[in-house]
């Protein structure tokens, strides 16, 4: 897959009542069927008048009963207040709200959105929402193409946890992945990023291992082939990809299991 996107928004819309504004950031609307619910809200308050008309343009005068943050950093609730200031929006979100393991419901008349709290990898406050009949799913920075999502470098409980959360997004088989900024992707993409990241602990651990330095590990950890044209990918995110996992390899933070075929 060689995705494109620009810094110019554009609306995508995935499925069937899903509207994708995409940029480099990303948020979406969502009519439910009665309501409508926002995933994520920007990092710019310059750009609310464009937003408010996009989506007004989308849902007409469908209510905006929620905002939905897949977390707290600046770049995805800079609108918050905007959304419950003019249109009454209750802001839901793991800083303000406690989750059952099931996570929390939201049902319209026409389709149910899932949001679940996976905390730990991104941030403490990652939440995931699923939208099961148009299988759409929507990851907030637990992907960046490319990027290790974890807020620090590799160790071993944060190596589980991101593997764990991996297996839990994929299992839902989405047809289209929302990442939180960048082109939309699939499935396919989070399997692949799996591969990759198991496949940099393996290499970097077996080169260690043996004795070897650093740059003599590096030429073994080329960009593959398939994942060249990512999304700013090959410029930076390999690079310091390769730079966590070396440095968490030679602290004796990654153990070999972590790199075993999934």
């Amino acid at each position: 897959m060689h995705p494109e996107t620009t810094e110019v928004p554009t609306i995508l819309t995935p499925a069937e009542g899903v509207f994708v504004r995409q940029e480099v950031d990303n948020m979406a609307w969502v009519d439910l069927g009665g309501f409508a619910v926002v995933i994520d809200a920007l990092e710019k308050p310059a750009a609310e008048k464009e937003v408010f008309d996009a989506i007004a343009g989308s849902l007409g005068q469908t209510p905006i009963r929620y905002v939905l943050n897949t977390h707290t950093h600046h770049d995805h609730v800079a609108l918050n207040v905007a959304f419950r200031d003019r249109r009454g929006a209750e802001i839901v979100n793991a800083s303000n709200t406690r989750f059952p393991p099931e996570g929390r419901w939201f049902d319209g008349s026409s389709q149910r959105l899932q949001m679940l709290h996976m905390g730990g990898c991104h941030t403490e406050e990652d939440c995931l929402m699923w939208m099961p009949a148009a299988r759409v799913l929507f990851v907030g920075d637990l992907f960046g193409w490319g990027l290790i999502p974890l807020s620090g470098p590799p160790r071993p409980r944060a190596v589980e946890r991101l593997l764990a959360t991996y297996a839990r997004m994929i299992g839902f088989e989405a047809d289209v992945v929302v990442p939180g900024h960048g082109p939309l992707c699939s499935t396919a993409e989070l399997r692949r990023w799996v591969r990759y990241f198991r496949w940099l602990m393996r290499t970097a651990g077996e080169g260690i291992r043996a004795g070897k330095s650093d740059e003599d590990i590096r030429p073994q950890l080329a960009l593959p082939h398939d994942m060249a044209g990512w999304w700013r990918f090959a410029d930076w995110k390999h690079e310091d990809s390769i730079a966590k996992v070396l440095h968490a390899a030679r602290k004796g933070w990654l153990d070999a299991e972590f790199g075993s075929a999934d």
